[in-house]
């Protein structure tokens, strides 16, 4: 059964894949797709961490998802950290493909609506679960779908991933329609959508909404666990670029160029954390050929951050710093103010396999640096000109300082060379009342010569 989908276009206004309604409605065919030609979109990067899922909706449904300018997927994006666009399809395709990426690191419980259950999920999952949610919503109000009724969910998936759904002897598959309820199918390509690649197969997902919510979850995370080989192929021909394994940035290249493509719009004054467009420059290949039996280790970073600037790192409600997590993977946590202390400790921590070279608690804390400049510029602390200085200091264990300076300074000379930064190590005497007494601080200081604060470049 299939009542989910099989509804008549309804009589609705048309948007666009960004959801911003067309100025000529004559433009579009009946079923709601540009009879004009239009140029193709422009290939989304897959940051390092990441996974993009591709969720089939009905055409007649889809103006519900975006919502009235976006605001619908605007909203789903900012409570998520996805990134979420809406792909055109052929005027042929009765269906629409909506993609979601976000990062892979299962890092959180979500509840599933209508339930008291949590189930365990990352970002990805969250986001990919919450737009099928919306889904059934629109499905509920226009069509009148009944609550308890049978639904359905389609994804598109590489035939290279779809065989870690079914298992070997479908004992994975089985094992997923046992333990949620429902009925799962995959489909080759004779049964498609046209709004599907020849690559693709799609697993179709049936039952109660609960029944169905928790095998989309498990499935998923089947998909997530088993990332494509190759880039993944969208429709109209154009891929979904994987961002490729790259060494670590110039030291002398500022920490500004290190912003992340996909981080989500959200509620502040921030031009650049709501349009941030450049891949991660530190970031390795999203498929990992790391043994995952490899034990993790706890990494973490402190950041001082001063008391006027920390307002713009945590953002209205927390929206920037939960951004940062969902963009990092890495959990991000503010200190309580202390008393005759003019800084907040930030506290970085993520799960690591020490064999990867890409570290997110180190992307996190560079990002949280740019974060903590910015917000500097904004507020009239800084300039963000030619020559203004720059400047942060990390809080490390007295007993790791060593390792900082090696043999008669070796080490930190060294970085000093290789960045051009002025590095130095606090006396203890002047470490922060926010930091423990077993703390140092480690301060660098570097001459920004060029920023331009709308692109978020600084370079050195």
């Amino acid at each position: 059964m299939e009542a989910s989908f099989l509804s008549p276009p309804a009589k609705r206004s048309i948007y666009t894949a960004t959801g911003m309604p067309d100025p000529s409605p004559m433009a579009y065919a009946p079923n709601g797709f540009s009879k004009r030609s239009k140029p193709p979109p422009t290939p989304i990067p897959v940051p390092a961490g990441h996974v993009a899922f591709r969720l089939l909706c009905h055409a007649s449904r889809i103006g519900g998802v975006i919502g009235k300018s976006g605001v619908i997927v605007k909203q789903l994006q900012s409570d998520t950290g996805a990134r979420i666009r809406v792909e055109d399809s052929p005027s042929t395709s009765d269906h629409r493909v909506i993609l979601v990426i976000a990062p892979a690191s299962v890092n959180r419980r979500i509840a599933l609506q209508g339930s008291a259950e949590e189930v365990e999920a990352s970002a990805a999952q969250e986001a990919v679960l919450r737009v099928f949610e919306r889904i059934l919503k629109v499905a509920a109000e226009v069509d009148g779908v009944p609550p308890g009724g049978v639904v359905s969910c389609r994804l598109l998936a590489e035939t290279s991933q779809v065989g870690s759904v079914i298992g070997k002897g479908g004992k994975v598959v089985e094992k997923i329609r046992r333990e949620s309820g429902s009925k799962i199918k995959v489909l080759t390509a004779e049964k498609l959508p046209t709004c599907a690649a020849s690559t693709d197969e799609m697993v179709e997902i049936e039952g109660d909404v609960l029944a169905v919510k928790k095998a989309l979850v498990a499935v998923s995370r089947r998909l997530q666990d088993c990332p494509n080989v190759d880039k993944t192929k969208l429709i109209g021909g154009r891929t979904l670029e994987v961002v490729p394994q790259q060494s670590l940035p110039d030291p002398r290249v500022d920490l500004f160029q290190q912003r992340g493509s996909v981080l989500p719009p959200i509620p502040s004054n921030t031009i650049s954390y709501a349009s941030g467009s450049r891949p991660l420059s530190i970031n390795t290949e999203r498929i990992s050929t790391l043994d995952p039996k490899t034990s993790q280790q706890e990494v973490i970073f402190k950041i001082l951050c001063s008391n006027d600037r920390v307002g713009g790192v945590i953002g209205k409600g927390g929206t920037i710093v939960k951004a940062l997590q969902n963009e990092t993977g890495a959990s991000i946590s503010v200190g309580a103010p202390v008393a005759e202390c003019d800084e907040r400790l930030i506290t970085i921590t993520a799960s690591e396999n020490p064999e990867s070279r890409y570290s997110p608690a180190q992307n996190a804390v560079i990002l949280v640096f740019n974060r903590s400049i910015e917000a500097g510029i904004e507020k009239g602390l800084d300039s963000g000109l030619k020559g203004s200085p720059v400047s942060a200091r990390l809080v490390v264990p007295s007993n790791q300082v060593g390792c900082l300076m090696g043999k008669g300074g070796t080490i930190i000379s060294e970085m000093r060379k290789a960045s051009g930064a002025g590095i130095r190590i606090i006396g203890s005497d002047q470490v922060p009342k926010c930091a423990s007494e077993n703390d140092q601080v480690v301060q660098w200081k570097q001459i920004c010569y060029y920023y331009q604060y709308n692109s978020g470049d600084c370079n050195s």
